[in-house]
């Protein structure tokens, strides 16, 4: 009878301690789920990146629709406090990711699906000698969408595209349908003509950026992330909506490179020395070329003389007028600058000079001109 006394003693202790180990277990895992939320919900690595003078680079990968998560176009948005600026690097769809460094294993990046973002980012980080922590993954209906939610965007069309699409010259309403047909209508389908358009949407919103304001809050936020993947959390995207509209100038690159026999979009020393003094350097210091800016008149008017009264304000203020003439185009009133390279500084040096403000975007690589200027008939008072 003392064994059986003793044994259920014994099971009595071994029970409790079991209990001991159960209770504690589950009140570390309570306190650690309470902590992982805590941060979830007040994390916010742009804000810290932010107040500590870093530069934060997001990888963004879209597409028009879902292929396997194979993206063709792919870009890093760069977001510098400190100046007040922001960069868009594009990055070529034959850009030869390095999957394994001691095998030299590599693959083009638009053969490569979403899921490899890790090897990606660490090939685009190797490259470049810059640090890519978030990503941005969406597709033409997400671009539809947040086009729609912010009410659209108003283009400025002069020739981009044919007179057949429904489009004349001048400002139009697109609304998030027509802004991703704007893209994606293009002559043979080039990537590199697409880049030119979403630069026009991009910086168009940007210098209109005033009047989104009111949809920087959590609800539209949401909305806009819901069917995004990202791995940013929406008190970081309302941090970086704030740095958007503190931001004074936009950047924007082809990231440096040069195509090998087997067309392989590829980065060495000399072009990433050249990203680096081209592109980083005004981004990240401020410090801007001192190349004169290009810009191309024409006399949009039925008054003789206005293209011609234009360039010697112009070249009295050390910039370069390339072409100065008759415009091929309708009469119109109001004169409109036009920003053809994508670099806003240079619009923004052309509108404060001439002191216009009705300034456009129609990003063409192709072009001499920075900058094209129509005189309108106001230009004579």
């Amino acid at each position: 009878m003392l064994k059986n006394i003793l044994i259920n003693m014994g099971y009595i202790k071994v029970k409790d301690k079991i209990r001991l180990i159960v209770s504690v277990t589950l009140v570390c895992i309570v306190i650690l789920s309470i902590f992982y939320i805590y941060r979830r919900f007040t994390r916010n690595a742009i804000q810290t990146l932010a107040t500590n003078k870093e530069l934060i680079n997001i990888l963004v990968a879209a597409s028009n629709d879902y292929n396997e998560r194979r993206h063709s176009f792919y870009a890093i948005v760069h977001f510098n406090q400190e100046k007040s600026s922001i960069g868009v690097t594009f990055i070529p769809p034959n850009y030869l990711v390095t999957l394994n460094k001691r095998t030299g294993k590599a693959k083009r990046l638009n053969m490569l699906s979403f899921s490899d973002s890790n090897d990606i980012i660490d090939s685009l980080e190797d490259d470049l000698h810059i640090t890519i922590p978030f990503y941005m993954e969406l597709y033409g209906s997400d671009v539809v969408k947040i086009i729609d939610i912010i009410e659209g965007v108003h283009l400025y069309i002069l020739d981009q595209v044919k007179p057949s699409s429904g489009f004349s010259r001048g400002v139009h309403y697109c609304d998030g349908k027509k802004t991703l047909w704007y893209i994606n209508k293009v002559e043979h389908d080039s990537i590199y003509i697409k880049y030119d358009r979403i630069m026009d949407v991009v910086l168009t919103l940007f210098t209109n950026k005033e009047s989104y304001k009111k949809y920087n809050r959590k609800s539209y936020i949401s909305e806009m992330l819901s069917s995004l993947n990202t791995n940013l959390l929406i008190q970081e995207m309302l941090s970086l909506a704030d740095l958007v509209y503190d931001a004074k100038t936009v950047y924007t690159t082809i990231m440096p490179g040069k195509v090998d026999s087997n067309d392989n979009y590829t980065v060495d020393d000399i072009t990433r020395k050249l990203y680096e003094q081209k592109f980083l350097r005004p981004l990240v210091l401020g410090i801007t070329d001192t190349e004169s800016i290009k810009v191309r008149i024409l006399n949009g008017s039925d008054i003789p003389g206005l293209a011609r009264k234009m360039r010697n304000v112009l070249t009295k203020e050390d910039l370069t007028v390339v072409e100065f003439g008759t415009s091929p185009y309708s009469v119109i009133d109001k004169t409109v600058i036009i920003n053809q390279k994508g670099n806003l500084n240079s619009a923004l040096r052309v509108s404060s000079i001439l002191g216009i403000d009705a300034m456009y975007h129609i990003v063409d690589s192709s072009q001499l001109a920075d900058v094209l200027v129509i005189a309108g008939k106001d230009y004579s008072q």
